[in-house]
């Protein structure tokens, strides 16, 4: 899937959805930060509330499956199992930053891919 076929799928030309897919990532580096802070202190509130805000925006633009693994750390959090996110943080990390390689061209310049287990199927 390519971002040409994201942004179809939103009803968005090319260029709306990267400049709207610029600014999640933006925020996501932010709220992946607070992530992972959170985690490392153990404060269960602030990581969900972090994974949930990453959750919804990245459904919102069609990235299901990144959706899907902040969505683990949102349910970790609230059962209070946060040690048991280490590996789900690290997936959400590479989820991110193959968006960031899809934007700043370091792959195909017209088609670029990112790949399947970040956007949704």
């Amino acid at each position: 899937m390519n971002i040409v076929q994201l942004a179809g799928d939103l009803e968005l030309d090319e260029e709306e959805y990267r400049a709207i897919l610029e600014l999640f990532v933006e925020t996501s580096r932010t709220d992946l930060a607070t992530i992972k802070t959170a985690v490392a202190i153990g404060d269960a509130t602030s990581a969900g509330r972090a994974a949930h805000s990453l959750k919804g925006a990245a459904a919102n633009l069609g990235l299901s499956n990144m959706s899907s693994t902040a969505h683990v750390i949102e349910e970790k959090s609230r059962e209070s199992r946060l040690h048991e996110t280490r590996e789900t943080v690290l997936a959400l990390e590479k989820h991110l930053a193959e968006v960031e390689r899809l934007l700043d061209g370091k792959r195909a310049v017209d088609g670029a891919q990112v790949p399947e287990e970040t956007l949704k199927k």
